[in-house]
């Protein structure tokens, strides 16, 4: 059986962009309940974060820099890391965070405990930074490094069976999505794809119901 090719790399940094951001968190979500004053909010553990790091890259580290209080009362909390595979190649991310509460409101004068959930909240943001866990920022269940791969059979099926109901061009088609085949379509262009199909699709059989209303008038 042949052996799976490395991918290649023109950079450190380009590698743990890639590696990092197509990492699937999903499984390792933790969920805080809705309130009647907060929305549910969804978040990755600290400690499954760095774990997920370190997988990848064993040499990994990090620390906190001093906080940084403000005249309020209120506190800022920071972090740098150090992605590593080696301990020789090095990307550094690093991410500011304020000391608030589970409303989102900056906490004055906050407690040992307080300042500590927020170092390790930052933690988890400056990995994101480098790619792992970004869709949860953007409310988005895909990994952002998997935007730009191609589109699943599946999708690739339900793309052409709306192309032949709609008796859409195909070259004008695959033109606007910008790839010479319907397979290569990018995950991130998918949506649209199937959006501007069923709108065409959806107009077709307005019109054909408008027009057929008027044949049996």
């Amino acid at each position: 059986m042949a052996e799976k090719a490395t991918k290649q790399f023109n950079s450190f940094p380009e590698k743990v962009w890639d590696v990092l951001s197509r990492i699937d968190v999903q499984d390792h979500i933790d969920t805080i309940e809705a309130t009647s004053k907060r929305p549910a909010v969804n978040y990755l553990s600290w400690s499954m974060a760095w774990t997920l790091a370190k997988r990848k890259f064993p040499a990994s580290t990090y620390a906190h820099r001093p906080d940084l209080r403000h005249p309020d009362g209120t506190v800022e909390v920071e972090v740098d890391v150090i992605i590593s595979d080696d301990g020789v190649n090095q990307q550094f991310t690093n991410a500011r965070l304020g000391v608030m509460d589970f409303f989102f409101n900056p906490i004055p004068n906050p407690t040992a405990r307080q300042v500590n959930d927020a170092r390790q909240r930052a933690l988890v943001k400056a990995l994101a930074f480098a790619g792992l866990g970004l869709n949860l920022w953007t409310d988005g269940m895909l990994p952002v490094g998997r935007y730009e791969d191609p589109i699943s059979e599946a999708q690739c099926e339900e793309i052409e069976s709306l192309i032949e109901a709609t008796n859409t061009d195909r070259e004008n088609f695959l033109k606007w999505v910008d790839v010479s085949q319907v397979s290569a379509i990018p995950i991130e262009r998918f949506a649209s794809a199937v959006g501007l199909l069923r709108a065409k699709q959806q107009r077709q059989a307005m019109d054909k119901a408008e027009k057929d209303l008027r044949g049996g008038k």
